[in-house]
């Protein structure tokens, strides 16, 4: 049996693979084979290499100044910042794209060929011919060493924003417009066991042939930034959520778009449930309740209690790279609602009678307002059952945070 990794490809959102990679050295995951397109068959050659102490430190500090001249001054993250970045891509498309030296020194500094070419590790990547458009598809064995640096530059040309790549007089480009995800080429090299990773970018996904194989995929479910943006901030966070989330398909690591230590969620759901579920029968039939809310009452109920658990942290803005325990996690939501004042709904109390807020509205401020009025009656009353009808995501919030403030 042959295990290959696929790295999908992403451009900037490439440090979650560096991230992907720090968790299998950990859990001791070996493989035999790394396809990748575009910025994945860059993070798949030093994966080739085992290098990845010299790719963590590429990743980490990672901005626009390394990859092509001039680089940009300023954040994508504010407005300022976005449109100097929007018109350095703009300006350099109109021109045939941008040319990147630091990429090209980033391979040249970073490339090993003896170790590329004496591991044991195979490898192929996907670029594009241009205008034709027809896929390339190379494996270790057809690069030669002196063309592999043009061929991982030829696969990550993402054409406009960066310029094609020239080699022997063809003209390449990203091999996204062709298998931005190139299982099938693992398959075709001997692998009968998968482990992607899809970053979820632009770029073209091909139907893979061969369903006799065993296939888990990772990707992201937070936001880990814009493909083109090249920031520290960016990359930092992406590296500790690419290695969260594969600790999480692992079974290392519980939990959804935030992070638990394992077992710590099963801990806090037999801890909590009883109160929880004697605040909700105050308010909520079984029997006769539907909507939403209902699903806390069906087999599933763990998994749902654990849902309303994130959507409290997402309202409260906590952060999603931590590894936390969901003890803690009730410290941070007492002591962040002790803060919030009742005098700020003011507003929130005319918009829900004027019938303005959406059904699927969830926010802090309506869970604090929706936990007040429990605090007011631990009975069912009108306003309680409207609130209870038109925001049960919310409600259940508020029933959570009623629950641990005991």
């Amino acid at each position: 049996m042959k295990r290959a990794i696929v790295l999908s490809g992403g451009g900037g959102k490439g440090a979650y693979q560096i991230g992907f990679w720090k968790a299998i050295r950990e859990l001791d995951i070996s493989y035999d084979i790394v396809t990748g397109t575009s910025i994945g068959a860059l993070n798949g050659a030093f994966m080739v290499q085992g290098n990845y102490r010299d790719a963590f430190k590429l990743w980490y500090y990672m901005d626009y100044n390394q990859v092509f001249d001039g680089g940009i001054d300023g954040s994508y993250y504010t407005s300022k910042g976005k449109r100097k970045v929007i018109l350095k891509y703009a300006k350099g498309a109109a021109k045939g794209g941008l040319s990147v030296p630091g990429l090209e020194n980033i391979i040249k500094e970073n490339l090993r060929p003896s170790l590329f070419y004496s591991s044991n590790v195979d490898y192929g990547l996907v670029t594009v011919k241009f205008p034709s458009l027809k896929p390339v598809m190379l494996t270790k064995d057809k690069i030669k060493e002196e063309l592999l640096p043009d061929y991982l530059l030829a696969s990550a040309s993402c054409f406009p924003a960066f310029k094609m790549k020239e080699i022997n007089k063809e003209s390449y480009i990203d091999g996204g417009y062709y298998d931005n995800m190139p299982v099938d080429l693992a398959i075709k090299m001997g692998a009968s066991e998968i482990i992607g990773v899809d970053l979820r970018a632009p770029g073209k996904r091909r139907k893979i042939k061969s369903q006799d194989i065993s296939l888990t995929m990772i990707s992201p479910k937070n936001n880990i930034g814009n493909f083109l943006v090249l920031e520290k901030s960016q990359t930092r966070r992406a590296i500790k959520l690419g290695y969260n989330d594969t600790m999480k398909v692992f079974g290392k690591f519980e939990g959804n778009y935030f992070t638990f230590k394992k077992g710590s969620l099963n801990r806090n759901f037999r801890r909590i449930k009883d109160y929880f579920y004697g605040v909700l029968s105050a308010y909520v039939d079984p029997k006769v309740s539907k909507g939403k809310y209902k699903k806390i009452y069906d087999n599933d109920k763990e998994s749902y209690f654990n849902n309303v658990l994130e959507n409290l942290m997402k309202a409260f803005e906590l952060e999603d790279i931590t590894v936390y325990r969901a003890s803690y996690v009730n410290s941070l939501l007492k002591r962040k609602l002790k803060k919030e004042k009742s005098s700020t709904y003011s507003i929130l109390k005319k918009t829900i009678k004027n019938g303005k807020l959406s059904k699927a509205f969830i926010n802090k401020e309506m869970i604090c307002y929706i936990y007040d009025e429990l605090n007011k009656s631990n009975h069912l009353n009108k306003k309680i059952s409207n609130l209870l009808t038109l925001f049960p995501d919310s409600f259940l919030c508020a029933v959570y945070l009623k629950a641990i403030m005991r």
